[in-house]
C-alpha cells in the first residue's frame, strides 16, 4: 500500500548534527479514495451497530453519522504519512530508528530511544 519514499534529514540534539533518512509512505490516487471510502463506511458501520445500544444510541448513531465524511474527507486528503526516522544519535552515537505518527511534519523535536536526549529533525 503506497510507495516507500526516503528523503535526507538533519538530527540535532544542541550544537551536534547527524544525518539521517526518513521514510515516508506517498498514497496514490487510487489508494487515496480507498483509505476514504473505508474511513466513511467504517463510522458508518459502527453507527449501524449502535442503534442496538439502549439510550447511547441518541447521540452515538448521529455521532458516527456526522463523523463518517469527516474521517473519510481527512483520510482521502492525506497524500502521504510519515513512517520513520533511522539515523545516528548525536547525543550517544548509537543508531536509532524514531517511529513517527502518520500526521506529523517536519521540523519535529522528540527524543532519542536509546539515550532519552532531546533531538529536533528536520530538512
Amino acid at each position: 500500500m503506497g510507495d516507500i519514499e526516503r528523503q535526507s534529514v538533519k538530527i540535532r540534539h544542541e550544537d551536534q548534527v547527524r544525518d539521517g533518512t526518513l521514510s515516508i509512505r506517498v498514497y496514490t490516487s487510487g489508494e487515496r479514495l480507498r483509505r476514504g471510502l473505508a474511513g466513511l463506511l467504517g463510522a458508518w458501520a459502527v453507527a449501524g451497530v449502535t442503534v442496538f445500544i439502549p439510550i447511547a444510541h441518541f447521540v452515538l448513531v448521529p455521532g458516527f453519522l456526522i463523523a463518517g465524511p469527516i474521517l473519510g474527507w481527512m483520510r482521502y486528503r492525506q497524500d502521504q504519512a510519515m513512517l520513520h526516522v533511522e539515523g545516528e544519535c548525536p547525543a550517544c552515537g548509537e543508531t536509532m530508528r524514531v517511529e513517527l505518527e502518520a500526521n506529523e511534519r517536519l521540523p519535529l523535536w522528540t527524543y532519542c530511544p536509546q539515550c532519552r536526549a532531546s533531538i529536533q529533525i528536520s530538512k
